[in-house]
């Protein structure tokens, strides 16, 4: 069977604080694999759980119902990024490795490095890849990565509002993250949808405030 699922990657970076840039790697890989028709994903809710987690990969994989599991790390300093993933068929006696990759790169690589990833799960899992879905997965979201970070911590905020102490504050925090992203790059269409989420976010749990409704 042709699943897989992608867990959280862990943070290796200087600080806790890059935890959501990570996250953010995690979230665009998954994104771009779950626009492969051939290829089942599970969805960024079911794997967040397993963060950290203690159970062996098999089990995991059990519960998910998948055939591969995708791990990994992100350190990123000074410019740089390093990626660390790891392909591993759950579905033998033994866990085994299909590949392990290594990325050091300039971050403005980022979105290549993604790229390179999607591609070779593709080719391992032997999915069927049209070329609207190839068109898709090397179509970079900004070339600006400034907006990208911005974007990024908008997102973590976003992901996690359910656990937040005061959901309504992180809300608008990370609607102003996005704003702020479109402000650095006026064509970054993922942002703009963002901001509409959130805005509708607010209209509909905080008051029903209208200058949230236009900003939808």
């Amino acid at each position: 069977e042709k699943s897989i699922a992608v867990l959280p990657f862990e943070n290796f970076g200087e600080t806790k604080d890059n935890e959501y840039f990570a996250d953010g790697i995690q979230d665009d890989i998954l994104t771009n694999l779950a626009k492969i028709a051939d290829l089942k994903v599970i969805s960024r809710t079911s794997v967040m759980k397993y963060r950290r987690a203690t159970e062996d990969l098999r089990e995991i994989g059990r519960k998910l119902r998948v055939t591969y599991v995708l791990e990994g790390s992100v350190r990123r300093a000074a410019g740089r990024i390093r990626l660390n993933a790891q392909l591993i068929d759950i579905d033998t006696r033994t866990d085994v490795h299909i590949w392990a990759e290594q990325y050091e790169r300039d971050l403005a690589d980022i979105f290549a490095i993604q790229n390179e990833l999607a591609q070779k799960i593709v080719a391992r899992l032997k999915a069927n890849l049209s070329p609207s879905e190839q068109a898709a997965i090397v179509e970079k979201p900004t070339a600006d990565l400034e907006a990208y970070d911005l974007y990024l911590r908008g997102k973590a905020l976003m992901n996690n509002l359910f656990n937040s102490s005061d959901p309504h504050a992180d809300l608008i925090k990370a609607r102003d993250f996005f704003k702020a992203a479109t402000s650095q790059d006026s064509n970054f269409a993922l942002a703009y949808c963002q901001i509409g989420r959130a805005s509708l976010d607010l209209y509909w749990w905080w008051g029903y405030a209208a200058d949230d409704l236009a900003q939808a």
